[in-house]
């Protein structure tokens, strides 16, 4: 019955089109999940790592509430995982989803609408509760016949099995701006582990630079009551964009970062800016192919505030400093 139930959800969350049914269906599947989940989740286990804060089970069953990244994560994937299958018809699609929460949202729901014998994944949770958590969904379910291993890790420090080649790699554990949680550090490290076919979703994460005025830019506070699409929003008019600081994708740790720090060009100072006193970081995402989201569609999307352009004085020129090493934040440099 539930496993039903879940397969209709999902196949109306892929065909939703507009944002009004976006927010339908990915109520349906809070509720689904909140009328099956029996573990209890606790708001006290965070768990610093290096990298960033994994979450706590509570904080990450919340994520599901995050309306429009729960559905276009799921489209974004259910695409990868058709594209997949297209490719490769006569074996199993291999999955690592790192970070699966106590939900193992972007995936769970996803597993009816594909033959068991084409699904093999690794689960991997740092928390122990969303571990046990998964188990019980897949029991209640029905689930429990595909073939997935559920693995307690740090999925910073991970190595797959030798016998595992990754086909598609799954890592949503983001916060704006790519503060505070480990997803660069998490990147990092299944992009080191995936082979040239392997798709990683997101498949970008774009990172921009602009002066504006910060309260005046649009930003998601309550995910539940207030969601709209990026053509609904209106930013800021004055919005002055300055660079692309860089994109996170299998490219450019394959070939650009050899450290925990990225750093930007030094960036001349506007000489009048009334009009856009902040210098702040936007962040988009394509999750895969042509499914994006935009900003402020989501939490893991709203604009940050890096510094004040009143608080600058007597400086021609600053760098923005992206440091993941610890606790993933940002830091500027001035130029005399």
């Amino acid at each position: 019955m539930y496993k039903q139930e879940l397969a209709i959800i999902v196949q109306s969350i892929i065909a939703s089109n507009t944002v009004d049914e976006h927010i339908k269906h990915a109520k349906e599947l809070s509720g689904f999940y909140g009328k099956i989940s029996t573990v209890q989740h606790s708001k006290n286990n965070e768990t610093l790592i290096k990298g960033g804060i994994a979450l706590s089970s509570s904080g990450a069953a919340d994520c599901v509430d995050d309306y429009l990244r729960t559905v276009f994560f799921i489209k974004g994937i259910y695409k990868a995982l058709t594209k997949l299958s297209n490719d490769f018809p006569e074996r199993s699609i291999n999955i690592l989803y790192a970070g699966c929460g106590p939900y193992a949202t972007l995936i769970l729901p996803l597993l009816s609408l594909f033959d068991e014998d084409r699904i093999n994944a690794i689960l991997l949770d740092i928390n122990a509760k969303s571990i046990e958590s998964v188990y019980h969904l897949l029991s209640v379910i029905g689930l429990d016949q595909y073939q997935l291993q559920l693995i307690e890790t740090d999925a910073t420090t991970y190595t797959k099995p030798e016998n595992f080649t990754i086909d598609l790699a799954i890592s949503e554990t983001m916060h704006y701006a790519l503060t505070s949680e480990p997803q660069v550090a998490i990147t990092r490290n299944i992009v080191s582990q995936l082979p040239a076919h392997g798709i990683l979703i997101p498949q970008e994460i774009r990172i921009d630079l602009a002066y504006t005025f910060f309260d005046y830019e649009p930003s998601l506070k309550n995910a539940k009551q207030e969601v709209k699409g990026h053509k609904q929003m209106q930013p800021y008019p004055h919005n002055v964009f300055v660079d692309r600081l860089f994109t996170i994708n299998k490219e450019l740790f394959g070939s650009v970062i050899h450290n925990s720090k990225i750093e930007s060009n030094f960036y001349d100072l506007p000489a009048h800016f009334d009009n856009h006193p902040d210098i702040c970081i936007f962040t988009e995402l394509k999750i895969f192919d042509n499914i994006e989201l935009k900003t402020a569609e989501s939490y893991i999307t709203n604009p940050y505030c890096v510094v004040s352009l009143y608080s600058i004085k007597d400086y021609s020129g600053i760098q923005f400093v992206y440091d993941f090493s610890e606790m993933p934040k940002w830091s500027y440099t001035l130029k005399d």
